[in-house]
Formats: structure tokens, sequence, C-alpha cells
């Protein structure tokens, strides 16, 4: 199975605040931080949260999965009926990032990163 790990998203717009506000407000234990994108894990859940966010408006929490191998999955993804929406290599040292689809429409993303 190519999936190994699943991840909630949440699009933030200032990363050093946001992962103080999981970490202290909740009590999440940060795995990983970057200015792009950062890991908190709690109760076995991930938080997975990416800079980029824009405006003030409520955001609807997407799922995603990390990967091992971004280009065979997200071609698995197509050759299954879904879609990718928009590809996305991030700079040296972040993951990759892919935003997908469901036959029905329902997006996802997928990130690359090393097994666990």
């Amino acid at each position: 199975m190519p999936v190994f790990a699943a991840y909630t998203l949440v699009f933030v717009r200032d990363m050093q605040r946001a992962v103080a506000f999981y970490r202290d407000a909740l009590g999440m234990t940060v795995r990983m931080a970057t200015p792009a994108w950062s890991e908190l894990e709690i109760a076995g859940a991930t938080v997975a949260l990416h800079s980029g966010r824009e405006g003030n408006a409520a955001q609807e929490i997407p799922l995603g999965f990390k990967v091992l191998n971004i280009d065979a999955v997200a071609n698995a993804v197509v050759d299954a009926g879904g879609f990718i929406h928009a590809p996305k290599r991030q700079a040296q040292g972040e993951p990759a990032i892919v935003k997908a689809g469901d036959p029905d429409g329902n997006v996802f993303f997928l990130s690359e990163g090393p097994g666990a």
C-alpha cells in the first residue's frame, strides 16, 4: 500500500504563530517545523500546517495522505478515475504536494516524504 500516514491539512497565514497555538493551546507535539510546512501530532493523529493562507474566511479542512512516491500515487489516482488538480513542487527541502480529487470531485492532498 503506497499510503503510510494520513494528516489533516490546515492553511495558515503565520506559521510560527500557528505552530505555537497548536502546541501551546492543544498540547500537540511538534514533529517538524519549517516556514512552509509543519507537522504536529496528538493522540496518533497528525495536523499539517501549510503557509499561504489568504483572507479571513473560515476554511474547510481537507484530507491529506503522505506517500513515498508522489508521482506514482498521482498516476494511480488518475488511473482509478480521480484527477490531479494542481501539481506543485515545493522549494528545495520542502515536501512535494499535489492537490488531487476522487471521482466525485472530493478534493484531497498528497505529499511526499520519507517512510516511518
